[in-house]
């Protein structure tokens, strides 16, 4: 059952509940028992009328001038939230490591001027210094990502994963500098989240796309991964891809996040080019 709060702008509905209205926004045609679930919900009004709340939450999923997508990961499992930004307003997903992925999804309605913070606070950024001992370490992306994503599959597998993957660090990175294998050691054993952000305002993913992907090591501090720059395809990867990964503090991660966001220019261009 869906759910509204007019006074804390968010809304607690269901992707297929978010189609129809965009179905009855649009004037489409809709099954009646439909139309009269939406009504009981609270959704549309008496004479069918999607109310503006909901409204301006279906019209900003369906046609985003700015989609992020915020990937976290931690001892509790994975989880994705969504942030889609229309004119003024930002609607965006705030969800829990144990939601049930076939359930109801709660969206949260800002502005334009809270995007950053918003983003922010769905990866978790705290105040952190660079650790006096950092320094940026390169390993086989392949072979570091598959150790964080098996820590990454939930509670039971976080701490045993990272047991055995430091454990047996030299025989999984052998082949890697002695030095950058004491960073990844170090890091490995402080990791307790890992975050990747992607934004996307158009549709070429050369020119209409930015992202990070960084660790969360506690004490250990934030690292950056510089390189391969983000987004990064699975098909891109290789076992010869190499990452890069830097300390950076919690204001440069903020710097990080900001520099995802198109500029100005950037969106004017893309209204140039779509339109042309």
């Amino acid at each position: 059952m869906a759910r509204v709060d007019a006074v804390r702008h968010r809304i607690s509905i269901t992707d297929d509940e978010l189609e129809q209205l965009r179905r009855v926004s649009n004037g489409e045609a809709v099954d009646d028992a439909v139309r009269r679930q939406l009504a009981d919900d609270g959704l549309v009004d008496g004479d069918g009328t999607v109310l503006p709340l909901v409204l301006d939450l279906a019209l900003t999923r369906a046609e985003p001038m700015i989609h992020c997508v915020v990937e976290t990961a931690g001892p509790q499992g994975p989880q994705a939230a969504i942030v889609s930004v229309r004119e003024e307003t930002v609607w965006y997903t705030d969800p829990w490591p144990q939601d049930e992925p076939d359930g109801p999804t709660a969206y949260h309605r800002d502005e334009l001027p809270q995007l950053l913070w918003v983003l922010a606070r769905l990866v978790g950024l705290r105040r952190h210094e660079v650790p006096a001992v950092a320094r940026p370490f390169t390993v086989p992306l392949s072979a570091v990502d598959a150790v964080v994503q098996t820590m990454a599959l939930g509670e039971r597998a976080w701490e045993p994963a990272r047991t055995v993957a430091t454990a047996r660090l030299q025989q999984l990175f052998g082949e890697v500098d002695e030095a950058d294998r004491g960073m990844l050691l170090a890091t490995l054993s402080y990791l307790e989240a890992s975050a990747r952000v992607t934004v996307v305002w158009g549709p070429d993913p050369q020119t209409d796309c930015r992202g990070l992907a960084l660790w969360a090591c506690g004490p250990g501090g934030y690292w950056l991964r510089t390189a391969p720059a983000e987004p990064v395809t699975a098909e891109a990867i290789t076992p010869e891809t190499l990452a890069t990964f830097e300390p950076v503090t919690g204001a440069q991660v903020w710097e990080a996040l900001a520099a995802l966001l198109p500029s100005s220019a950037e969106l004017r261009a893309l209204v140039e080019r779509v339109s042309a």
